[in-house]
């Protein structure tokens, strides 16, 4: 999983502010979402990270995944 999410990433292009999460972390932090269906703003708590960003990186993860 972790080699597919990095391969389409590697494919895009790059602009903006790099992630402050790792790839690995972004793909637990979707697994969390997923599992346990809790708030975005509750995970972005525990990630440290804001709740329109966890929003976006679940989005990005399921994306790639599909």
């Amino acid at each position: 999983m972790v080699r597919i999410v990095k391969f389409k990433e590697k494919q895009k292009k790059k602009c903006g502010r790099p992630s402050k999460l790792i790839i690995e972390d972004q793909i637990l932090l979707t697994f969390q979402y997923l599992r346990e269906y809790r708030t975005y703003y509750h995970i972005g708590k525990d990630w440290k990270i804001s709740e329109s960003n966890t929003y976006r990186i679940v989005l990005k993860i399921e994306k790639h995944l599909n």
